[in-house]
């Protein structure tokens, strides 16, 4: 069984006894007496009963936290696309498990713009945004996930991440580095949130 939140998905541990939320979706019965609970408010994420797990993971890229994903990886990766680097790594047949925020994050930790072409960045910036993927993932990971919207972990409790937030929905704020006000564009459709005085093209 493979599980995807997507953007609204929230899976919860609940006594079997608790009412149901609203937009449930899944209920697994435990034999401990609990449930684990699907719940999507937009019903984009999404859950696979397989045989072979690769028919859903093999056409997903590398994971970004895997010993595979190294700097000389990112690179290779980087040279074989035009498309703007904001786009390629919430791509996820490209890096699989960066979030539209984390890759905001991510290229402001790295001082990138999001518009610049994947394959025109040196070895030396997918050295610096190697090395802010996994910092903010490894962050994000540590405060629980961010809980902008919907985002709840199992027990109900609400993720920290947002609240160390550089970029990612602060538009109009003052950027902690240079203070230039932080801007909000679109990339390949997702809103995306950089500094243009820390990121420029």
């Amino acid at each position: 069984m493979i599980l995807h939140l997507k953007m609204t998905g929230v899976l919860l541990l609940q006594p079997s006894s608790a009412s149901v939320e609203p937009h449930t979706r899944a209920m697994l019965h435990l034999d401990n007496g609990a449930d684990l609970r699907f719940c999507d408010q937009r019903k984009f994420g999404a859950i696979w009963l397989v045989r072979d797990e690769m028919t859903v993971l093999g056409k997903l890229g590398v994971e970004p936290l895997s010993d595979n994903f190294t700097p000389e990886a990112l690179g290779k990766l980087l040279q074989r696309h035009a498309m703007p680097i904001k786009a390629l790594l919430f791509d996820q047949n490209i890096i699989a498990g960066i979030g539209n925020m984390y890759a905001d994050e991510a290229l402001f930790a790295a001082g990138i713009s999001p518009l610049r072409r994947a394959k025109d960045l040196s070895a030396e910036e997918a050295k610096r945004l190697h090395q802010a993927i996994q910092q903010v993932l490894t962050a994000a990971i540590g405060h629980g996930g961010a809980s902008v919207n919907t985002y709840q972990q199992p027990d109900g409790q609400r993720g920290l991440a947002h609240f160390f937030f550089k970029v990612a929905h602060r538009r109009g704020d003052r950027c902690y580095v240079c203070h230039t006000p932080i801007d909000r564009i679109t990339v390949r459709g997702r809103g995306t949130y950089f500094c243009p005085g820390c990121q420029k093209p």
